[in-house]
């Protein structure tokens, strides 16, 4: 006896149903459902035991954005070269490295080949393909041009890499630098001031105010360096959990938005970001309300999806996406301007090309005049303080030298 499936789809009239069918395997179950006009969005064994992973786990394993586009870019070869979509899953599937891309590869093969559409089959794995992703992969099925649509995939998966590389570069730099500051004074406190204070020890002396501050301050650190340790640990950690949750990601985001030089550089990723998002989703074919609603759940970024939101809601009440953005702060003037010429002329979506272009340049100057505007500023700082702390501690030796002539 076959086996039996329990699925749920949506039949011609757009109903959304459920029920049983027997069928040797899936992928036959999947062309009878067709057959019957049925599009099915869920299909397991009665008994759940050939469950697919992807859906059993809530959306399967997490897949870097190099192998994405790695991935994406080999297939639009393949594509582009002839080869019918699911030899070249296959292809794909049997040079991957093991692990979770592999595994995803394989299961996507075996759907698509028994009959299942290939962004069905990437809709499973929601944590590996992003919305935009199976959005495009969808339009190019559609309308037949899926060589076009991985290309333009993979242009925009790598321009989004390079964007996020250089903001978390950006953003990391202060914090390294400040973290090596503090580890380098962290040691001389702690393995060079004892071995000075055991020389003034020995002249009897009382010690100068900065000198007896920095020997005070040397005995704390190390009486309670595992407190401070574990102490740090442990607030890392509860701030990294915070950090992953709503409020956290909120607050963040928008004291990122506020700081100084940061909050322009995150101001311009963000415009970038959401500019070069919606170009490409527009040029693939997908309209305006769809490309805002993909953009709030692919922009990661707290205070402009808040600023998303409030576009796609004015502009489903009939106004224009020009006149929305210019009355929101987030979003430069210049940008504004030419988001409205685009409208005007019918060329919305290479316009928002063209605004991410540039603010992609602005991120870029913005991250090499930081680094350069930091780089003394460590060299003040580290030069300040490390010589500061030596300078205390030679005063008392200075004073033993005036006294003795």
């Amino acid at each position: 006896m076959p086996p039996e499936f329990i699925y749920e789809g949506i039949d011609k009239a757009g109903k959304k149903i459920d029920g049983k069918i027997d069928a040797p395997t899936d992928g036959d179950a999947r062309v009878a459902l067709r057959q019957q006009g049925i599009r099915p969005t869920k299909l397991l064994k009665a008994n759940a035991l050939n469950m697919d992973l992807g859906t059993l786990f809530g959306g399967g394993g997490t897949v870097t954005t190099e192998n994405l586009v790695t991935m994406t870019r080999q297939l639009h070869v393949l594509i582009t070269s002839g080869i019918p979509l699911v030899q070249g899953l296959e292809i794909l599937a049997d040079q991957s490295p093991k692990g979770t891309l592999k595994n995803i590869l394989i299961t996507v093969k075996e759907k698509v080949s028994g009959g299942m559409f290939f962004w069905e089959s990437l809709a499973a794995y929601p944590k590996a393909f992003p919305k935009l992703y199976i959005s495009l992969i969808r339009a190019g099925e559609s309308s037949g041009a899926m060589d076009q649509m991985l290309k333009r995939l993979t242009r925009y998966l790598d321009d989004a890499d390079r964007l996020s590389k250089m903001l978390k570069a950006a953003m990391m730099y202060p914090i390294i630098v400040v973290s090596i500051g503090a580890a380098v004074v962290s040691c001389m406190l702690i393995f060079v001031i004892p071995k000075f204070e055991e020389l003034l020890a020995s002249g009897g002396q009382s010690l100068p105010g900065p000198t007896q501050f920095v020997i005070t301050l040397s005995h704390f650190l190390i009486n309670n360096i595992v407190a401070i340790l574990v102490g740090g640990g442990v607030g890392f950690y509860f701030l990294k959990r915070f950090m992953g949750t709503e409020s956290g990601r909120a607050m963040m985001d928008q004291l990122a938005f506020r700081l100084p030089l940061f909050g322009e550089l995150a101001k311009k990723g963000g415009v970038a970001r959401f500019s070069r998002t919606m170009s490409t989703l527009l040029a693939s074919g997908v309209n305006l309300l769809d490309a805002i609603d993909i953009c709030i759940a692919t922009i990661d970024n707290y205070v402009l999806e808040d600023a998303v939101k409030k576009v796609k809601a004015e502009v489903e009440g009939g106004k224009t996406l020009g006149q929305v953005v210019s009355r929101i702060e987030v979003f430069p003037r210049m940008a504004v301007q030419m988001i409205t010429v685009g409208e005007t002329t019918g060329n919305l979506d290479k316009m928002l090309e063209r605004v991410a272009d540039f603010y992609e340049q602005e991120v870029e100057t913005l991250v090499g005049g930081i680094t350069k505007l930091i780089e003394p500023l460590v060299l003040v700082f580290l030069g300040g303080t490390v010589g500061g702390i030596m300078i205390a501690m030679y005063l008392p030796i200075f004073k033993m030298a005036g006294g003795s002539e």
